[in-house]
């Protein structure tokens, strides 16, 4: 019976020693990788049937 006591409270402190390394590297805001704006601005205008009027000036 101890053994399984033992058992989840290890398993529950790795769990969240894992969750805080996790959220560690992943901030909240920052983009990871190779970002396009351009393709990205567009994609998003497209959705919403907008002109994107900036690339005629």
């Amino acid at each position: 019976m101890e053994w399984l006591i033992i058992g989840v409270v290890v398993l529950f402190v790795l769990a969240l020693a894992g969750m805080l390394i996790w959220k560690a590297k992943h901030q909240p805001g920052s983009v990871h990788g190779d970002f396009r704006f351009d393709q990205h601005k567009g994609l998003e205008t497209s959705k919403r049937g907008l002109f994107d009027r900036t690339k005629f000036r």
